[in-house]
């Protein structure tokens, strides 16, 4: 699926801030996981932020949320092939 315009950081800088913040959330979503222990998934709906009328399973939620997560940590190690690091 292509990225709309909007969502696209081709030509934005990654700053360490930008990095810290995506593992605060990815922190957030281990914390949820653990939570997510103590109730039944299949059976808890969480309205999609594009739609309030759609709503996914918590389980399906938690798939979506990590692939999507995954997708990113492939493109950055795409990106990173692009530039040369030099030790400094």
């Amino acid at each position: 699926m292509k990225t709309s315009s909007i969502m696209d950081p081709n030509g934005s800088i990654l700053s360490k801030e930008v990095l810290r913040h995506f593992v605060f959330e990815q922190r957030q979503i281990i914390d949820l996981l653990d939570d997510a222990r103590e109730v039944d998934i299949n059976k808890i709906k969480t309205p999609l932020i594009l739609s309030k009328w759609i709503k996914l399973r918590l389980g399906d939620t938690f798939r979506f949320v990590i692939y999507h997560n995954q997708r990113h940590v492939y493109q950055a190690c795409l990106a990173s092939r692009s530039f040369k690091i030099i030790a400094v």
